[in-house]
């Protein structure tokens, strides 16, 4: 059954379910970021993928994002060891599977999630399991419906978490009510409010709502205004926590049982109130709900342009497919109210459409015939007007509103008076006085009084205890007052001791200041001594680095051409690696006289320069190629030249014996490393040649250029590692000096 009810207060909730602000997705990826926990990394992950899969739209791109966020979560979960909120995990995948349309696959999913969750024994994770599966059985198999709720609610109580068992009574609740179940969806919200309050929470204005909305359903007005005032009472108390999501459902029902009772002025009141609310909020769903409703009380107290006018501004800033029948029978009646039939046409015509599509039942076709007939009445077309009244009647029941049932009498009425026949006129007229009566009965009305002076005599009581918590607060804040003048005479007075104790110093300073200028002039002149010398000998510096690298160019010439000389190739090798070793260190004084800076080398041109040369310097058949990843770093001079006699001495041997006459690769890499290593810094050199020859033990290797990479390393105060598998690859690891970084 669709209910009038169902669909005017609890949509209300509807729109605060869904993430739509993009913004709560960042915070959820920000808050991420800065998590080093699992688990709340876990937390976060899954809030984000609910917010993807609750956005509008049901986009693939949001639900395969909802999707890959929501497996993520629950890896991190499992390595959490939290089962919990990796069964709901499991639950979050189904359902994202129901939104791409694979049904079955989320059968499947959820009946794993509820296997796992027994498997472990995670009752809440298997009450909220069983929560979902009853969502998924149709509303007609009642039995299986309520086996599962009850399976639901017994896995939350073995929880011991009453917030779990207040909502899942909640959910049962608005089941009972959509089934026609009024008492036991009353008795389940009730239950749900004790739990909720035991559980600490005072805001029951939902559950008190729901139960609101079905006594009136039952037609139980009086008892339905009594509790709809005390949810009303809930919102407007300062002390409670409550969401504006809280204060429009609960305005909007006040306003309903109101209307229903013929309370104009305040039925008017409270949708106005609610009106108010759900525009601050922006929130489309309660906006057309509480403009229908308020839209309707407008056309009963005669103010029929005022009900247009809202209705054309809110269609027109609030575009939206809901209420189509809804707004076509409002605009209809309201138009026949005031005579212009040229107007209602097309809603008339657009109710019609809808009623001989024979889809629309409940409440929707009875005011859909309603609003038919009306429109037939304000037309002249009285005969064709009975097929419809003969439906209406055929559909009121028990539980039809007496105003709905008023509402057909009176029709009937003045249909029977138009055709002349007055004993059907008659009847129904008595009819719709004796319900009109009933409603507007003294005893009611006296009711009603009495249950508005209650709310207002408890509304003035809290306003007095306001009243007397702010005149306290008024002589705290004159209290404050005088105690902060006093602080402020006293503060003035201080200020006066302090000018004239900062005027004394003030001329004391001149004074040393006079004195002070006359240091600083010498000092500055001093200084400019001082950066003439320092000028100076920056100058004698860079001459003697240029001095020594001419020095050791001409040495490397005399080695070069001693070697012409030579037949020995042990002793030509001997010194061209002396030639090498001898330009490693001449490249850093080149280095160091080319620029400003003359105690640090930038090691990514040195370590280019320095593999240029050593290419160059061997003319071989060898296609060798060289792939460097460099960092930019700059070494103290004390550093940089064991750094260039290692690279020198690992090349060399990686040119001269790791490539058989084929084709090879050089891998240099010189990076910083995570600081909670021992080193900062790491020197890889590594070839893809033949490796080592099994007979040699690495470590053992007394060879002078193992050696003196071995002695270098140690200069360094670093680690030396050589590893030989299809090629040779070194490693020196060592610590950038303090304060050279």
């Amino acid at each position: 059954m669709k209910i009038n009810f169902l669909l005017s207060v609890f949509i209300l909730w509807i729109n605060s379910a869904f993430c739509q602000d993009n913004g709560l997705i960042d915070r959820y990826m920000d808050s991420l970021s800065l998590e080093h926990d699992t688990g709340r990394k876990g937390h976060f992950l899954y809030e984000a993928a609910k917010c993807y899969l609750e956005k509008p739209g049901e986009l693939k791109k949001d639900l395969d994002s909802a999707q890959w966020l929501n497996r993520r979560s629950q890896k991190l979960h499992l390595a959490a060891n939290l089962k919990t909120e990796a069964a709901m995990n499991m639950l979050l995948d189904a359902r994202i599977q129901e939104e791409m349309g694979k049904p079955s696959l989320a059968k499947e999913q959820k009946a794993a999630s509820l296997r796992f969750a027994n498997s472990h024994r995670l009752n809440k994770a298997a009450a909220m399991i069983y929560l979902s599966m009853a969502g998924d059985i149709k509303d007609v198999a009642f039995d299986q419906k309520e086996a599962v709720f009850k399976e639901a609610l017994l896995q939350a109580t073995k929880t011991n978490d009453k917030l779990l068992e207040s909502k899942i009574l909640m959910e049962h609740s608005s089941y009972l009510s959509g089934y026609g179940d009024y008492k036991g969806a009353v008795n389940t919200a009730h239950r749900a409010a004790t739990l909720k309050k035991q559980a600490g929470d005072q805001n029951v204005s939902r559950e008190l709502v729901s139960v609101a909305g079905n006594l009136r359903l039952l037609l139980r007005l009086k008892e339905a205004l009594k509790y709809a005032l005390q949810a009303r009472r809930i919102v407007e108390n300062e002390n409670i926590p409550t969401t504006q999501d809280d204060m429009a459902a609960v305005y909007n029902i006040v306003g309903l049982i109101y209307y229903d009772l013929k309370s104009n002025k305040e039925a008017l009141a409270n949708y106005q109130k609610a009106f108010e609310i759900a525009k601050q909020k922006d929130d489309r769903y309660a906006i057309h709900t509480i403009t229908l409703n308020l839209a309707t009380i407008l056309s009963r107290l005669n103010r029929t342009a005022d009900a247009l006018n809202l209705l054309n501004n809110v269609t027109k800033d609030y575009i939206s497919d809901l209420y189509t029948i809804r707004y076509a029978y409002l605009y209809t009646m309201l138009y026949c109210k005031t005579k212009d039939t040229q107007k209602a046409r097309p809603y008339y015509q657009k109710l019609l459409n809808y009623y001989k599509t024979g889809n629309i039942t409940g409440q929707e076709k009875h005011i859909m015939m309603i609003g038919i007939t009306s429109f037939l009445f304000a037309n002249g077309q009285i005969k064709e007007m009975y097929p419809y009244l003969a439906e209406i009647e055929r559909s009121l029941t028990k539980e039809t509103s007496l105003l709905r049932v008023s509402e057909f009498r009176k029709l009937h009425y003045l249909a029977d008076s138009a055709r002349g026949d007055f004993k059907s006129a008659f009847k129904n007229f008595a009819a719709f006085k004796t319900i009109s009566d009933s409603i507007n009965s003294v005893d009611r009305v006296k009711e009603l009084t009495a249950l508005q002076l209650d709310y207002d005599t408890e509304k003035k009581d809290h306003d007095i205890v306001l009243l007397k918590q702010k005149g306290q607060l008024q002589k705290s804040l004159l209290e404050r007052e005088a105690i902060i003048r006093n602080v402020f005479i006293g503060s003035l007075i201080v200020l006066i001791i302090f000018v004239g104790f900062l005027y004394v110093q003030n001329t004391i300073k001149k004074r040393s200041n006079q004195k002070l200028t006359l240091k600083q002039e010498e000092i500055n002149t001093q200084n400019e001594k001082l950066k003439q010398l320092i000028a100076e000998k920056e100058w004698l510096l860079k001459e003697i680095h240029h001095r020594v690298k001419n020095n050791m160019q001409i040495i490397i010439s005399l080695l070069n051409t001693q070697s012409a000389y030579l037949d020995n190739q042990d002793a030509i090798s001997a010194i061209q690696n002396s030639q090498n070793r001898m330009h490693a260190m001449s490249l850093i004084h080149q280095k160091l006289y080319q620029t400003d800076n003359l105690s640090r080398i930038d090691m990514k041109w040195y370590i280019r320069e320095l593999t240029g040369y050593l290419r160059d310097s061997f003319q071989s058949e060898k296609k060798i190629s060289f792939d460097m990843q460099l960092d930019q770093i700059s070494l103290d001079v004390s550093q940089a030249v064991p750094v260039g006699l290692i690279l020198n001495e690992a090349i060399n041997n990686a040119i001269k014996h790791a490539f058989d006459q084929r084709e090879g690769t050089v891998f240099i890499s010189f990076k910083r490393i995570i600081k909670a290593a021992p080193y900062d810094l790491m020197l890889s050199i590594a070839d893809n040649g033949v490796g080592l020859q099994e007979d040699i033990d690495k470590d053992e290797n007394d060879s002078f250029g193992m050696s003196l990479m071995r002695g270098l390393t140690s200069q360094l105060e670093g680690e030396f590692n050589l590893v030989s598998d299809h090629g040779v690859f070194i490693t020196v690891q060592f610590s950038q000096k303090e304060g050279e970084i």
